[in-house]
């Protein structure tokens, strides 16, 4: 099955379209630059979430 689309994927995507039917690329390509950027770093921000949530989880006190 495949994976569901975020609406910021969805905006790229129609961004992109848009550039290609534009005849002056400059402002969607700036547009398109930032909003990748920020997905890039939300992406990342998730990640590191993630990883310091996984980490915090109890250890087991050790056997003796």
């Amino acid at each position: 099955m495949a994976k569901k689309q975020a609406a910021v994927d969805n905006l790229i995507d129609s961004l992109v379209w848009m550039r290609r039917k534009a005849k002056r690329h400059e402002p969607v390509d700036a547009l398109i630059d930032a909003l990748v950027k920020m997905r890039r770093k939300a992406k990342k921000k998730v990640l590191k979430r993630k990883k310091a949530k996984k980490n915090k989880k109890p250890r087991r006190p050790a056997k003796r």
